[in-house]
């Protein structure tokens, strides 16, 4: 386009300078003067080409405005692509611009995998501190019925092992910076736009960038900003970190292993006092049940003293605001392996001569209030009939539900099976042992 706006211009100019020329030799011929240079029109100077599209620097200059924010990188090689005219005289084209970065750029990432095996040294060291009281005590030979929940909890570390652990694992753990970018590599960014020529400059609109591969650079720390003695991943670096996490581990199992054999003696002391208090346990439980087998024992014998042969009780009976006495003599007894039986008379003590046969059983053992249970069934006799106790004697169902006491006395009710659901009617009895009565003959 330029070069057909210049070739226009020269036609032009050839044009002009032939017309002037063939004026001047037609002058000449006709004989007429020639015009002074003060009468001849001087010529129009040349309108200035106008550009087709915008040059790389004006098109670099908009690019690296629009890409202010991304330091990391210094504009390179500019690539345009082929521009399309618009109706409006405006084109839209597309570029791209090769970015060079200025340093060397690094990742900051997790301790790498390289340092994985004294990592696990360091876990080794610290779980060997920190066993719970159960594992010790297993070692110096307890059972599982002595491990308490508490035993089997992680062992707090003291704080002469705890700051050396976290610095130990603090060195194993720490971040690393890893290069990921070289100085001189080259990144992209791309825009389309849209331009036109106004007032004698060009005019971009419609802007579009692609900049992810420069904004990427952000992500990463340039090397000028690194801090201070920052671990930039190497061979040699995992060498040298290497060897310092296994001098600490080291030093850390040597500063707890003092701790960790008190720990061991303590649980020995534990087991050791724990055997001996079993040991304790079961000599006193064992003297407890001796001691209660004798006191039960020695009920049973009690029990059987109280209703021998020939033993005498006496008391009273109420009912309501009624009352009377009443005696208890057992002629024979026998014992049982968990009872004693026996038979007798009972009467109203004023009336030795009138009295009614009984069976009875004394169950050996032991109720909760500590007395024995003793039932007694009434059969025929002598009895008072004017006695409210004849209800109980004439029937043909009469007996007493009594309670046998560590002192030998008896009480409970007198009563009748068909009673049952009038407890009222019951006689309540109670009767303490008595010498056995001289000359007293039983009668039949």
């Amino acid at each position: 386009m330029k070069r057909l706006i210049i070739q226009t211009i020269a036609l032009t100019a050839s044009a002009t300078l032939l017309t002037s020329c063939f004026d001047e030799i037609k002058q000449v011929f006709s004989g007429e003067e020639s015009a002074t240079p003060a009468e001849q029109t001087p010529a129009e100077p040349a309108a200035p080409a106008i550009p087709t599209e915008p040059g790389n620097e004006e098109i670099t200059r908009m690019l690296m405005e629009q890409l202010s924010g991304c330091d990391a990188a210094d504009a390179g090689q500019l690539t345009c692509g082929t521009p399309t005219r618009n109706t409006d005289e405006s084109i839209s084209m597309g570029a791209s611009l090769r970015m060079k970065v200025k340093e060397d750029m690094y990742a900051k990432e997790l301790a790498p995998a390289e340092l994985n095996k004294e990592r696990q040294a360091v876990n080794e060291a610290a779980n060997a501190a920190m066993k719970p009281e159960s594992v010790y005590l297993f070692q110096v030979g307890a059972t599982t019925d002595l491990i308490t929940e508490e035993d089997r909890k992680a062992k707090p570390l003291p704080e002469h092992l705890l700051t050396p652990l976290n610095e130990l694992k603090e060195l194993a753990e720490a971040p690393v910076f890893r290069k990921v970018v070289n100085a001189g590599d080259e990144v992209e960014a791309s825009a389309t736009f849209t331009a036109k020529y106004t007032d004698g400059a060009w005019q971009f609109s419609n802007i579009v960038v692609d900049n992810a591969a420069l904004l990427a650079l952000n992500d990463y720390t340039a090397q000028s900003a690194l801090p201070q003695d920052a671990p930039i991943i190497s061979p040699e670096f995992q060498e040298q970190r290497k060897a310092a996490i296994r001098e600490k581990v080291a030093a850390f199992n040597q500063l707890a292993e003092p701790y960790i054999k008190s720990r061991e003696e303590a649980a020995r002391s534990t087991l050791t006092e724990h055997q001996a208090r079993a040991e304790e346990e079961a000599r006193r439980m064992t003297e407890q049940a001796a001691a209660q087998e004798a006191a039960r024992q020695a009920n049973i014998q009690g029990y059987v003293q109280a209703l021998a042969a020939g033993k005498l009780f006496s008391g009273e009976w109420t009912r309501d605001k009624r009352f009377g006495e009443i005696s208890l003599h057992i002629e024979e007894s026998r014992q049982f392996d968990n009872s004693v039986q026996f038979v007798g008379t009972i009467y109203d003590t004023k009336l030795p001569d009138a009295s009614l046969d009984i069976i009875g059983r004394c169950d050996l053992t032991p109720r909760e209030d500590g007395t024995a249970q003793v039932d007694i069934t009434i059969y025929d006799g002598q009895y008072d009939p004017d006695q409210p106790t004849a209800e109980v004697y004439d029937a043909k169902d009469g007996m007493l539900s009594l309670q046998l006491s560590k002192e030998g006395k008896l009480a409970g009710i007198m009563s009748c099976a068909s009673w049952a659901n009038s407890p009222e009617k019951a006689f309540q009895i109670s009767m303490s042992p008595k010498a056995k009565e001289e000359g007293r003959k039983r009668r039949r």
